[in-house]
């Protein structure tokens, strides 16, 4: 026993050294989240985090937002800004390969940008996506299209509304713009060049949108042709990718009238916000929300104070 006892203290520590190494290189998992509606199968891809000023958000007092903020538990980031989610979203019909947004690529530095690498995890190649439907033209919605002059979708047509084609695309409108908006339009210029170039870009009207089995939803508010898309997975099973109609979830659900100051039209984006939370609640439609914590997949509800986020439950496949 004399023997045995250093054997075993020398085995025992050993066994904590292990599991001690091992824990510490364990990483979060993939940046992707499944989730069947009806027909459809639909995917959460992470493109990473990003800290939105607290002086964003307006129409609500400050003690009263950071009251909500504090009562969700909402981390903040070293500034102590609210840090936010940036997510795209992969639809699957039975015959179609849709994104909904495509994330930043380089254009907002190394915490975001990996839609790309959370597709192949989900297991689709980029040339796989036949169809690209974005939601308005601010490069963390669409820079993710193109790396470097070239596309990332090639066998895919890109969609965007005219109203935000035209506007983010002018060099007039560019030498108009304040400083925080002015390098956005050389970004949404570059992200859509090869796409131009190859007949790839649908400039739509709300007239003349036609996508298979997808609704179009004129939300413009945020951006001058911000829409949103409403997928339908037959049986009643709707998904609607909602675009950034939020951006302080944790505010402007239980507080639609909250706006955020980049919003190109407040008034109408808070119109358009109340209105849109009504129609999910009344439909009971699933949602893809932007900004949302990740997944941002969930449904729209109401409490005493106004709207709620229900967040989809995680489920194992079957």
């Amino acid at each position: 026993m004399k023997l045995l006892k250093p054997i075993l203290i020398a085995l025992l520590f050993s066994a904590v050294t292990v599991h001690a190494e091992s824990s510490s290189q364990l990483k979060q998992v993939p940046g992707y989240f499944l989730q069947p509606i009806g027909n459809l199968k639909v995917t959460a891809l992470f493109d990473g985090e990003f800290g939105l000023p607290r002086s964003d958000l307006l129409g609500i007092s400050s003690e009263k937002a950071n009251q909500l903020f504090a009562e969700s538990f909402v981390p903040v980031d070293e500034h102590n800004q609210i840090v936010t989610n940036f997510s795209a979203y992969l639809v699957q019909t039975p015959t179609q390969n849709i994104l909904i947004d495509a994330g930043t690529a380089k254009c907002f530095g190394p915490s975001l940008g990996h839609v790309p690498e959370n597709l192949k995890k989900a297991g689709v190649q980029p040339n796989q996506i036949d169809t690209v439907l974005i939601t308005h033209a601010h490069p963390d919605h669409l820079c993710g299209i193109s790396l470097d002059g070239k596309m990332l979708y090639p066998n895919a047509k890109v969609y965007l509304a005219k109203e935000d084609v035209d506007y983010w695309t002018s060099t007039r409108n560019e030498a108009k713009a304040s400083n925080f908006f002015k390098p956005l339009f050389k970004m949404t210029r570059d992200a859509l060049k090869p796409y131009q170039q190859a007949g790839q870009l649908v400039a739509f009207s709300k007239a003349s949108f036609n996508v298979p089995n997808v609704q179009l939803i004129t939300t413009h508010g945020h951006t001058e042709g911000h829409s949103s898309y409403l997928v339908d997975g037959q049986n009643g099973q709707k998904f609607l990718g909602l675009g950034d109609v939020v951006h302080y979830a944790a505010v402007q659900f239980p507080y639609p009238e909250a706006s955020y100051k980049p919003d190109t039209d407040s008034k109408r984006a808070i119109a358009v916000r109340k209105n849109i939370f009504e129609q999910a609640y009344q439909n009971q439609w699933w949602i893809g929300a932007a900004h949302v914590a990740f997944p941002g997949i969930g449904h729209i509800g109401k409490n005493a104070k106004g709207y709620q986020w229900i967040p989809a439950q995680y489920r194992s496949e079957n």
